[in-house]
């Protein structure tokens, strides 16, 4: 026994049981495996459960299933078959434009031989490993989903609606479907079947077309907002991160463009509006700074709209607005262009801020930096009943389509669940400029 024990300890001291080698090497792999601290490959992640399970409706798909994520969900299966019939189209299409390509080029079997070279950094995409899809299971969902999206948004440059039967309702669930945060495929994968399918096409199978495939159909998705065409070089991860780039503009990049300058504008008005972006981080201006000390979070806000106006502001519906989150507050008016609250809008923006509240590399990269969540924050300060939907509604700043008790609940469920520095976000100063003017109405 003293034998023994004089064993453990002598291993102990060096640092090891010889019982325990082959839980340590087992460990030291998945050690070894793990991406270093700030380069994790994943772009597509999963919502945290209990923001999910809330409000099924804005995160789950209805109709159509893209990625792994819901692939084989039980109430998706008709658009799965219907996504067999979408790729035999999009093969006549590449076919129909062979012309000097060799036989083959462009094909089926061309294809999946692409999607297998990207299928191990496809997985590496997603929050989960998916180890009940082996790679030529992972390969095939690539192509058949990819091939789906092309075709789904060809077809609509087209004027045509590649949804079963062309019904117009479908088709709209399913584009709602296909920009959900978790419906995504990498768009590097869509970029390599495009590729391959118009190869020797010249320019009809380059980056700047397939970026125009998907930028004229997001037009116009945000009303006031006018569609911004990427560069060609941008990095793009996925399909709701490339509509995020169409349409949330990027305000550092505006002052080279008078058309675009949120700066100038701003501070030749005198108003409070998104000239925060280019001020250096150390002096943006904190509405807690001078308080004697926040009190967190709801210090931050503003109050509901019927309580603004109680206090004497003025809600003005904004006549030529930069986009949908072109808002200013000058000398007691706040200024917003027309919003439209309905289904897809209700989907979409919940989706965007889910994406720009992920983390991870695709949003350490966003031009517009959390735009869309400071924008749902302001809106959901000042819906918060019927009486202040009232208020928004006879301004014609807001036009809802929803029931009222439905509006008020979804703003206040995506504000709930976002995080994000109140002081310091990209319209902090016209919440400030907003607190002390309800302030000093009282």
């Amino acid at each position: 026994m003293e034998r023994e024990r004089d064993h453990d300890a002598a291993a102990e001291e060096n640092g090891f049981f010889y019982h325990d080698d082959a839980q340590v090497e087992a460990m030291q792999r998945r050690v070894d495996a793990a991406a270093p601290p700030g380069e994790d490959p994943c772009t597509i992640f999963r919502l945290p459960a209990a923001v999910r399970e809330r409000h099924r409706d804005l995160y789950e798909p209805k109709v159509v299933s893209v990625g792994p994520y819901y692939h084989g969900r039980a109430g998706l299966a008709a658009a799965q078959q219907h996504k067999w019939r979408l790729l035999r189209a999009f093969l006549s299409r590449a076919a129909a434009g062979n012309g000097n390509k060799k036989p083959g080029a462009g094909g089926l079997g061309a294809l999946v031989r692409a999607a297998r070279e990207v299928e191990a950094d496809a997985r590496r995409c997603y929050a989960e490993g998916f180890g009940h899809l082996g790679a030529d299971e992972f390969a095939e969902l690539l192509v058949l989903d990819g091939c789906f999206l092309l075709e789904f948004f060809l077809s609509k440059g087209e004027g045509q609606l590649a949804a079963p039967g062309g019904a117009k309702w479908a088709w709209q669930h399913m584009y709602h479907d296909v920009l959900l945060l978790e419906n995504q495929v990498p768009f590097f994968v869509v970029e390599k079947l495009h590729g391959v399918a118009f190869a020797g096409d010249g320019e009809d199978a380059g980056r700047d077309a397939l970026l125009d495939i998907f930028c004229k159909a997001f037009a116009g998705d945000l009303p006031s907002s006018r569609a911004i065409r990427p560069p060609s070089d941008k990095t793009i991860h996925h399909l709701l991160h490339l509509h995020y780039e169409c349409n949330v503009r990027n305000p550092a990049a505006d002052s080279g463009d008078k058309g675009r300058n949120a700066i100038g504008e701003a501070n030749a008005g005198g108003a409070s509006s998104l000239a925060i972006w280019k001020q250096p981080a150390g002096t943006i201006p904190s509405p807690r700074s001078g308080s004697g000390g926040g009190k967190g979070r709801l210090a931050s806000m503003i109050p509901p709209a019927a309580k603004m106006e109680e206090a004497g502001v003025t809600f003005k519906r904004k006549a030529a607005p930069r986009d949908v989150f072109d808002a200013s507050f000058r000398y007691g008016v706040l200024h917003m262009p027309a919003f439209v609250v309905d289904e897809g809008a209700k989907v979409l923006l919940a989706n965007m801020v889910a994406f720009e509240q992920g983390g991870g590399r695709a949003v350490r990269q966003l031009d517009g930096g959390n735009l869309v969540t400071g924008f749902v924050a302001l809106v959901g300060s000042l819906v918060n009943s019927r009486r202040d939907l009232e208020v928004l509604r006879r301004c014609g700043i807001l036009h809802c389509m929803l029931a009222d008790d439905d509006a008020v609940a979804y703003f206040n469920h995506v504000v709930q669940y976002t995080t994000m520095d109140y002081d310091r976000h990209l319209l902090a100063c016209l919440f400030r400029d907003v607190r002390e003017h309800c302030h000093w109405n009282r």
